[in-house]
């Protein structure tokens, strides 16, 4: 029976810092394992211009776990996005590409693209700097299921971009669905990140008997067994084209419980590395779990795998019911489970 993994050090190519003291609270569970994070840009303060990814990602460092965390911020696009600070961020390193949000879409997502065609010219900018796009691949109107929304966006968006832009190298975000994974696995230049709850549940999970489960309720919804098992399939069986992307989204415990305005995310960075290391045992693919973990992502993105190491051993830890500090209370994702890893 294996008792200990020795894996370079992780990477996560999709995480929320949030902003002021909630930033403060839980950077240090996502900087406590990886080396990397990818911050996205839908805070209150929308992360479009150079200065202000500077400045965040100063910040998010600043208060880290580790002294040599990096956190990479990609750019929240926009339709009037200023094009020429834009390209000089992606020359000089700031940021590390460009994040689409179709419009109420997710969590601060009201000033994201309403007609994607508009902004065909950030994507040529992207391609010829190669640049990632990255995306949160959903489409929110009245007469899809929200169920459906992966899929209405790979139809009508994803296809025309692949095609249009054939060297361009694209992140499908937190894939929720087998549809999703079919179309990641048949097309060049794209990669895709899965996150630990996508592998853990079903929608019965967060809806049931008409009520909804609110520290279970996160965009894109977790969705039917067979979505599940697609996901864990991917990730797990030595496919180049998923990494990790843990898609860990705090928001106050009051606030998620208000069902008038129910806010999506779950909060999974004080134990994701330990889930995942629990899905690919589940699976039998320990081996594999460096790959998903550590290699992946930084060859999809052009960057250098990671030189430090880091240990799980097996052994027992109780996911604490929140994540609390200060004026901060935050659910945790598996609260009061128990794990069969634990990070040394």
């Amino acid at each position: 029976m294996t008792t200990d993994i020795k894996i370079i050090k992780p990477d996560d190519w999709h995480v929320h810092f949030r902003e002021d003291e909630m930033l403060k609270v839980v950077t240090k569970y996502s900087s406590r394992v990886n080396r990397r994070c990818i911050a996205m840009p839908n805070t209150s303060n929308l992360i479009t211009s150079s200065d202000q990814a500077v400045s965040y990602k100063k910040l998010i460092e600043s208060n880290s776990h580790s002294k040599n965390f990096e956190a990479l911020i990609p750019c929240y696009l926009t339709e009037s996005l200023n094009i020429d600070d834009f390209t000089y961020a992606l020359q000089n390193n700031i940021f590390v590409g460009g994040k689409l949000y179709p419009t109420n879409a997710t969590t601060n997502s009201q000033h994201g693209v309403n007609d994607i065609k508009k902004i065909y010219n950030i994507f040529e900018i992207l391609e010829k700097e190669n640049s990632i796009l990255l995306i949160h691949g959903e489409l929110n109107r009245n007469n899809i299921d929200i169920f459906d929304r992966e899929k209405y966006f790979i139809d009508e968006e994803l296809f025309q971009i692949r095609n249009t832009f054939k060297d361009l190298k694209i992140v499908l975000e937190h894939v929720s669905s087998e549809y999703g994974v079919d179309f990641v696995n048949s097309n060049n230049n794209i990669a895709g990140t899965i996150t630990p709850h996508h592998m853990l549940l079903t929608k019965d999970d967060v809806f049931k008997d008409k009520q909804i489960n609110p520290h279970h309720y996160c965009m894109p919804v977790v969705k039917n067994e067979s979505d599940l098992l697609s996901l864990r399939r991917a990730a797990c069986f030595e496919n180049n084209k998923f990494f990790i992307g843990t898609d860990s989204a705090p928001h106050q415990a009051k606030d998620k419980i208000q069902h008038d305005s129910l806010k999506a995310g779950i909060f999974s960075s004080p134990c994701s590395l330990e889930l995942y290391a629990s899905i690919f045992e589940e699976e039998n693919a320990l081996e594999n779990l460096e790959k998903f973990s550590s290699i992946n992502g930084p060859k999809f993105y052009g960057l250098d795998i990671n030189n430090d190491f880091l240990t799980l051993n097996k052994e027992e830890m109780i996911v604490p019911e929140y994540t609390e500090e200060g004026n901060i209370k935050v659910k945790n994702f598996f609260a009061g489970k128990k794990i069969d890893w634990k990070v040394s």
